[in-house]
C-alpha cells in the first residue's frame, strides 16, 4: 500500500509534461533534487501558480538573458510540494526540483505570464540519477570557505541529513555564483560534469571541490 501511495507523487520520465509555465528569476539556479523556497505577489505569477496547481504542480524555472524578455534556453521544472496563501494575497511555496528542460518555443499566456513548449529527452538522467560517493566532508570545507571568502552565511543545519546528491544540489544552488556561470552549471550534460564545472570556478576562486566518483 506504501509503494502505491509513493508512486501517485513521483513523476517518471512519461510523465514529464512537454509544456510548462515560465517563472524567470535573475540569477537563481534551481537544479534536480534541490529544494526551492519562493515568495510569489506579482498577479500574473499568483495566476500561474493557481493554474499550475490545477495539473502537474510543474513550473519551469529559466533566467532571463536581459530585460527584452529573452530568456535562456535551459531550465529546470520544479514541483510545488507545498504551499500557503497569506492575509496579502501572496503564495508562499516550496519546488522540489525534477527535472531539466530545453525551451523549443514560448508564448504570452491569457494571464500575462508565458507558456513554454519542452524538450526533456536529453535530461531524463535527472530523474533516475545515482546516488554519488563523494567525500562530504571535505566537500562542505571547500564550500564553507568560499562562502567566507565571499562573505556569505552558510547554515550548515540545512544539509546536516541531505543525501548526497541533495547536498550537491543544495550547495551549489545557494553558493553565490554569477550569473553565467549558474548557466553553465545548469547546463551540464550529467552529474559528473556538473561537478567537474563547478569544480572549475571554484578553482578560479582559489578553491577546489572535492571530485565524486560516482555509481551510474
Amino acid at each position: 500500500m506504501e509503494e502505491d501511495t509513493k508512486k501517485l507523487f513521483e513523476i517518471g520520465v512519461n510523465e514529464l509534461p512537454s509544456h510548462i509555465p515560465l517563472f524567470p528569476l535573475d540569477n537563481v539556479l534551481l537544479l534536480p533534487f534541490g529544494k526551492m523556497p519562493l515568495n510569489i505577489f506579482e498577479t500574473r505569477y499568483v495566476k500561474m501558480v493557481l493554474d499550475s496547481l490545477k495539473k502537474q504542480r510543474l513550473i519551469g524555472i529559466v533566467q532571463p538573458k536581459d530585460n527584452s524578455g529573452e530568456f535562456f534556453n535551459i531550465g529546470c521544472m520544479g514541483k510545488i510540494t507545498s504551499f500557503i496563501e497569506t492575509p496579502d494575497n501572496r503564495i508562499v511555496l516550496n519546488l522540489d526540483g525534477v527535472c531539466r528542460f530545453k525551451i523549443t518555443d514560448s508564448q504570452l499566456s491569457q494571464g500575462g505570464y508565458y507558456n513554454a513548449n519542452v524538450e526533456t529527452i536529453d535530461f531524463v538522467e535527472d530523474i533516475n540519477v545515482v546516488e554519488p560517493m563523494i567525500d562530504r566532508d571535505s566537500l562542505i570545507k571547500k564550500f564553507a570557505n568560499f562562502f567566507k571568502i565571499k562573505k556569505y552565511d552558510l547554515d550548515l543545519n540545512i544539509i546536516e541529513e541531505t543525501s548526497n546528491l541533495q547536498l550537491l544540489s543544495t550547495l551549489t544552488m545557494l553558493a553565490p555564483f554569477n550569473k553565467i556561470d549558474k548557466q553553465a552549471i545548469l547546463e551540464a550534460q550529467n552529474l559528473i560534469d556538473r561537478l567537474q564545472v563547478v569544480n572549475s570556478i571554484l578553482d578560479l576562486n582559489t578553491f577546489t571541490v572535492v571530485g565524486s566518483n560516482s555509481r551510474h
